[in-house]
């Protein structure tokens, strides 16, 4: 079925399913607007922090989206630009990407002179598989080489865009589709739930709980407790780390750390714990301490390049501690 032809459908459709594809259609618009926020701050915590980190990747400063990943695939075409089945869902602000002239809805065709085909697959296949399979053979090209080709659909036709990449700290950032105030780290993905998001709405309270969770990943605190055991004591002091680092990080990618200290009030009086409730994490009064102590040192710190070395980083300064 044709673009035209599915318009039609949708046009001819009774009132009550016409109602339906609307609301899931703004929903799909609403959680694009999501992971473009929480790719454009994740991006600036990674990129401003990549001369302490000492794993790296290069990052176009894009977010890839598949139709097969909406449950409602019409709505997905009707609410969302789709001139590919995989196609660019956001560019953050003066990222690679948006540098080398793509847009959003941009459909991605080739990669370095060869193409995806895109037709002939099981409609029934799982509906990240392919999209997992186009992230990987980027993440295989981006670290192997300078610049890359992409051939895409845009507004103006098929184009061929040269896109130089640039070195970030190493983490996905994503957004997790449910409504509870949760977010996680795993040592390579950051996952924020919609909920943390709608909570957070203020950009620099939400860079505070990224920031948080990218601690961890840049701390290897997932194979360090896989190496001593997951005690009660150990994941607690990962825990403390995290919170201290998270207000070095927002610093250097220009956030206030103040907003660290009033997200966490302001969580902890909504739960009446924290981001957390197990006890394997400090109550929300003794995380504010922790991060006000963090900032005082902070601000006597010498800088580097206009930057603040994180003390728990390979490259920042233990003397500062």
């Amino acid at each position: 079925m044709n673009w035209l032809a599915i318009c039609g459908v949708f046009s001819l459709a009774t009132p009550a399913i016409a109602d339906s594809t609307s609301q899931e259609a703004s929903a799909y618009q609403e959680l694009v607007r999501q992971d473009a926020r929480l790719a454009t701050i994740g991006y600036r915590l990674a990129l401003a922090n990549a001369p302490f980190c000492n794993k790296l990747e290069r990052s176009l400063g894009w977010v890839l989206h598949d139709e097969r990943q909406y449950p409602n695939p019409v709505a997905a075409r009707i609410s969302l630009e789709f001139r590919a089945p995989i196609s660019v869902s956001a560019v953050v602000p003066n990222g690679p990407a948006e540098r080398g002239g793509i847009k959003s809805g941009d459909g991605l065709l080739g990669l370095n002179g060869t193409y995806w085909s895109w037709e002939g697959e099981p409609v029934r296949s799982k509906s990240a598989k392919r999209l997992e399979k186009v992230q990987n053979e980027l993440h295989q090209v981006l670290a192997s080489s300078n610049a890359i080709d992409l051939n895409l659909m845009t507004a103006a036709g098929s184009k061929m865009l040269q896109v130089e990449p640039i070195a970030v700290c190493a983490s996905r950032f994503w957004v997790d589709t449910s409504s509870k105030l949760d977010a996680g780290a795993d040592g390579e993905n950051v996952r924020i739930s919609e909920g943390l998001m709608a909570f957070a709405a203020k950009d620099e309270e939400l860079a505070a709980a990224i920031a948080h969770e990218l601690a961890h990943n840049l701390l290897n605190h997932r194979n360090r407790l896989s190496k001593i055991g997951r005690k009660r004591a150990h994941i607690l002091a990962t825990e403390i780390e995290a919170d201290q680092l998270s207000v070095w990080l927002m610093t250097n990618a220009g956030y206030d750390p103040a907003a660290a200290l009033r997200f966490a009030e302001r969580y902890g009086r909504k739960t009446g714990l924290g981001i957390f409730s197990e006890s394997t994490h400090l109550r929300w009064k003794n995380r504010v301490k922790t991060m006000r102590t963090e900032i005082d040192i902070l601000n006597t710190a010498s800088k580097v390049n206009g930057l603040s070395p994180p003390p728990l980083l390979p490259g920042g300064s233990l003397a500062t501690r």
